[in-house]
């Protein structure tokens, strides 16, 4: 039976109240019902009736979706519209194909190791030979396609080598009151090894010996989300295991995309019962299992937080992060409005839908100029980019940061 199939009886509990009309981000900048839960939901209920087949324009809908959960969090039939959003696009991709740029992208690239190391120095050279900066002045970029200068301008600021290569180098300590296997996200990896830095610092301050598989790959999002199911789940299952293999007591992700979808391997891999229950975002883990340490160097200044979507409503984790900042001597938090309202970014959206990405942004990034913080915190990599480049497009020299990295800062 189709994942689709498994699914009918929650098309069967939308009761049409157009509560998630008042949530929906891609809603309230579409205005258009096959774009909220409601209308996506009734258009997957047709699928499976066979009323409907797969098109192009049934594609373009499902793949106007943030998967932010906020419809979800706010169904009082408790429909999940995500679930049915990603097993309609797993029922595209299975129909369609994938395009190749996109099959080279997550076939080739993200679970290769090797291929991000090779991508991390291009990127580099790139941004730091003077090429970038070349390119951007002279306006060419945008005069080839105003479509690639828009997606070169998200693109983040690579790291000189991954944050794998330096294991090797870290004197990581042998023992410790509790074995933590430290899950290394693709972000952390090609664009922000001095948060990997920062989370071991902090594990190992919490007297945890950490454990670092160099060999586990993405953690699957990114294939999920394009309906690639096949390979997500053999993806999953090296994952799992090598990170089984460990030993550890838990598993720890400094990414709210990586943690939430590890936190479904259990239900991915047939060998993995029990895994889901070892895993836990960074700051859940030092708040309810490590008991929070810190340190006493001052960190001054104004911080915001933005929830990422995958860790307030993906995880469930919400107050934990805000314990870590409240913490922290000399930082005040001061929270902004609709501090768990999607930014937009959502893994690669801010990419392929660019426009509708920055109307959704610009919302958040109002949010944050009426706070004027010193920092903005948030757990999330993609988030972290996303918020960047709006920060960025608004001439707010406003630094995005880990709540780990302020935390370590404390040592």
């Amino acid at each position: 039976m189709e994942l689709l199939d498994k699914l009918s009886e929650e098309t069967d509990k939308c009761i049409r109240c157009g509560l998630c009309q008042k949530v929906c981000p891609i809603y309230a900048e579409m205005r258009s019902e096959p774009f909220v839960a409601r209308g996506k939901v009734r258009l997957v209920k047709e699928i499976i009736k066979g009323d409907l087949e797969i098109s192009d324009r049934f594609k373009e809908i499902m793949d106007l979706c943030l998967d932010c959960g906020a419809c979800v969090a706010n169904c009082p039939a408790t429909v999940k519209t995500n679930h049915l959003v990603l097993a309609a696009r797993a029922k595209v991709t299975s129909e369609k194909g994938l395009p190749l740029i996109m099959k080279g992208a997550l076939h080739g690239f993200l679970p290769n190791n090797k291929a991000q190391a090779l991508a991390v120095k291009m990127a580099y050279f790139y941004q730091h030979s003077g090429l970038q900066s070349v390119l951007r002045k002279s306006g060419l970029l945008e005069t080839l396609s105003k479509d690639l200068s828009q997606k070169e301008g998200v693109m983040p600021e690579f790291a000189p080598r991954t944050f794998r290569s330096m294991l090797s180098d870290l004197p990581l300590k042998k023992s410790g009151k509790i074995r933590v296997a430290y899950y290394l996200s693709c972000m952390t990896n090609m664009v922000n090894p001095d948060l990997g830095k920062a989370v071991i610092k902090t594990l190992e301050y919490h007297d945890c010996e950490v454990i670092i598989p160099k060999d586990v790959q993405c953690c699957g999002t990114p294939h999920l989300a394009y309906g690639d199911t096949q390979i997500a789940n053999q993806i999953a299952e090296k994952n799992a295991r090598l990170l089984m293999e460990t030993g550890a007591d838990y598993i720890v992700s400094d990414c709210a995309t990586c943690g939430a979808t590890l936190k479904k391997y259990d239900e991915m891999v047939s060998n993995a019962k029990g895994f889901s229950d070892k895993v836990y975002d960074i700051s859940e883990f030092l708040v309810k299992i490590a008991g929070l340490r810190v340190g006493k160097k001052p960190v001054k200044g104004v911080v915001t937080y933005h929830d990422p979507c995958h860790l307030a409503r993906g995880q469930g984790v919400k107050n934990s992060p805000r314990q870590i900042l409240k913490s922290i001597p000399g930082l005040t938090l001061v929270e902004m409005e609709e501090a768990d309202r999607c930014c937009g970014g959502a893994g690669t959206f801010n990419v392929m839908h660019y426009d509708l990405s920055m109307r959704i942004l610009d919302r958040k990034i109002t949010n944050i100029q009426n706070v004027d913080p010193n920092f903005l915190a948030t757990g999330c990599p993609a988030c972290t980019m996303q918020l960047e480049h709006g920060l960025a497009q608004h001439s707010m020299a406003v630094p995005v940061i880990h709540p780990i990295k302020l935390l370590a800062e404390t040592y």
